[in-house]
């Protein structure tokens, strides 16, 4: 049993955090800097737990900030729950082209690994996330036997199963909580926030969406900025982007529409 939960925990943070630090702080936002080796790695724990091309991934989400709750939002819950929970994964009601892919995330493409791991903005780019995710769990299971491959695999699931919650829960407005009026329907959702390390603190992330932090608040606790906070005390991540505002007065003192129109509109 302790095995059990060791591993979990372990593989629970590394796919997690390759999601939320990751897929989206680092590469969707650039909200941080960390070094090239340390991106990759964290990077593939999102990869791993069938996140897929890093390019597709980072040019839906800059789409959703753009088009957030409107037409060409690609998974926006008025489409239905089920459509904006994982619906949208295969029946598209938004479609990216490979020019407008590369318009979109420049930088990745300039980027060696994820331009192979996007397989020329084709189909087969799932093919080879789901064919390396089946070799690093069948290592998995040679190394360290079944009980570290089940947990894999639940922390696995746990880890996938938050930026749909993201999606869906974080945009319904009869859940959570609204500090920042963006123009669309993102909340803050604290179950959300417990379950994906701080993603959860929905409007806050549409508020300032190139910040390092999501929980403004002592009580809107974000994992994913404690591990950040780490890596600097470590001196592996830098140029850390917040927001202006104090975050201890964050629920009380609106920022300025200059500043919250500079961090949303800012390069990306």
């Amino acid at each position: 049993m302790i095995t059990f939960v060791v591993a979990f925990l372990c593989f629970y943070l590394y796919h997690t955090l390759g999601i939320t630090m990751g897929y989206h702080r680092i590469l969707s936002h650039r909200a941080l800097h960390v070094p090239k080796w340390l991106e990759y790695f964290i990077v593939s724990g999102g990869y791993l737990s069938l996140e897929g091309s890093p390019i597709f991934w980072v040019s839906t989400h800059r789409l959703h900030h753009r088009y957030s709750d409107h037409a060409g939002d690609p998974h926006a819950p008025a489409d239905g729950l089920w459509h904006a929970f994982i619906a949208w994964m295969w029946d598209r009601r938004v479609t990216i082209s490979a020019i407008e892919s590369r318009q979109i995330a420049p930088d990745l493409y300039r980027d060696n690994i994820y331009r192979m791991l996007h397989c020329g903005h084709t189909h087969w780019d799932g093919v080879l996330c789901l064919v390396l995710a089946i070799i690093f769990r069948v290592v998995i299971f040679a190394i360290f036997g079944p009980t570290v491959l089940i947990a894999n695999l639940v922390a696995t699931g746990m880890a996938f199963v938050g930026p749909l919650l993201v999606n869906t829960f974080a945009h319904l407005r009869r859940f959570g909580y609204e500090t920042y009026p963006c123009g669309d329907n993102s909340r803050n959702v604290w179950f959300v926030a417990m379950l994906s390390l701080g993603e959860g603190w929905h409007n806050n992330h549409h508020a300032f969406p190139q910040s390092a932090r999501h929980g403004l608040t002592p009580r809107e606790v974000d994992a994913t900025w404690i591990a950040i906070c780490v890596l600097n005390f470590l001196g592996l991540a830098k140029d850390i982007r917040l927001p202006k505002t104090p975050s201890h007065l964050a629920p009380s003192i609106q920022s300025s529409d200059e500043e919250r129109e500079a961090l949303r509109s800012g390069k990306q």
